[in-house]
């Protein structure tokens, strides 16, 4: 009967709710390493509850980057706009540049605060040729309700006008605005190729809307609505997985399509050395070619639902010309090559 007890009361111990806090989030000065995973048919991530076990552990990890958060004293061009001389503000890098035709854009941090109620993006901030600039929301876009438990429910909106001169074309803004539906849909333990954890499972639902204005004539709208999923730890500081995606119809039904894959993790080494030599691929963003210095190796071009879009042979000159039908976007290239196999991830943009 003791023993019986025991495990009884060991099982109640391992399966416990957790509860994420404004401590368990990003501060000033951390960083994290996080993997990206291309999407891989037949893993539910749908799938949740009480006391669920989540089994990620065959993820690959495809390729890797650092996450940052920084203080306002390390970003200073931004340091005194949408609060952000807040000791509460963060900021996280968003991107080291966009491409764009005519104008330099680098530089883009997203400018956060946290308290014990909420952590919510307040501003973003650009270097347009070479001239800071900062856009402050008109709503907040709140991303954690805090604090997170399971069962918890709530819904917040937000709203982002961003305004700046483009080369003749002259005055461009784009407006981002629409609400979040956050529900903790679960709780139990997650494997991933990191570790195994205690977690909380976040399901988002964003309803988002893109409208482009030149000189205050809507130019063009688009739906950038999506769901995204995150399983939080105590003490973590980032998710340790996070999948972004939206459901398509098959059939008489619906199901999930991920897009993005993230988990965080430890350095990994993912690049494939020849002669001791790691293989360098450019460029990236690619304008329709990636120079490839494996010529004879055989690869597949893959989209972000997994969709094979391309195969063949690297060219003798070590030049693979992409097809010009390609829409933009993001593309997994898998090469195989005396039995080793090879991810490069890379955006094309025909500008």
């Amino acid at each position: 009967m003791r023993v019986q007890i025991f495990l009884l009361w060991f099982g109640l111990v391992a399966w416990a709710q957790i509860q994420i806090t404004s401590s368990d989030l990003p501060s000033a000065g951390a960083a994290y390493t996080v993997s990206q995973s291309r999407p891989r048919p037949g893993l539910d991530f749908l799938a949740t509850g009480a006391g669920y076990t989540w089994d990620f552990a065959q993820l690959p990890s495809d390729t890797q980057f650092t996450i940052e958060w920084k203080s306002p004293a390390q970003v200073p061009q931004y340091g005194l706009s949408c609060g952000n001389f807040s000791f509460q503000a963060l900021f996280l890098k968003v991107a080291d540049s966009i491409p764009a035709s005519g104008i330099s854009i680098r530089d883009i941090y997203a400018f956060l605060r946290k308290s014990n109620q909420q952590m919510a993006v307040h501003g973003i901030g650009a270097s347009v040729n070479g001239v800071p600039i900062t856009e402050c929301y008109r709503d907040p876009d709140e991303i954690y309700m805090l604090p997170l438990q399971y069962g918890r429910q709530d819904s917040t909106t937000f709203w982002l006008r961003i305004s700046f001169p483009i080369p003749n074309a002259g005055n461009v803004t784009l407006s981002q605005r629409g609400y979040r539906l956050h529900k903790v849909d679960g709780y139990g333990q997650l494997t991933t190729p990191y570790g195994t954890f205690q977690v909380l499972r976040l399901w988002r639902k964003v309803y988002q809307r893109d409208t482009i204005f030149v000189n205050g004539i809507p130019f063009q709208r688009r739906d950038t609505s999506f769901i995204e999923l995150e399983w939080l730890g105590q003490g973590q500081g980032i998710p340790l997985l996070r999948v972004q995606g939206n459901t398509r119809t098959v059939g008489t039904g619906t199901s999930f399509v991920p897009v993005l894959i993230q988990f965080k993790d430890e350095s990994r080494s993912t690049a494939l050395s020849i002669g001791g030599d790691k293989l360098v691929i450019s460029p990236n963003p690619s304008r329709g070619t990636l120079n490839v210095p494996l010529p004879g190796a055989a690869y597949r071009l893959y989209d972000l639902i997994g969709r094979a879009v391309g195969e063949g042979v690297i060219p003798s000159d070590g030049v693979l010309r992409l097809a010009p039908t390609l829409p933009e976007g993001v593309y997994f290239l898998r090469l195989v090559h005396e039995g080793r196999v090879y991810w490069h991830r890379f955006a094309l943009t025909w500008e």
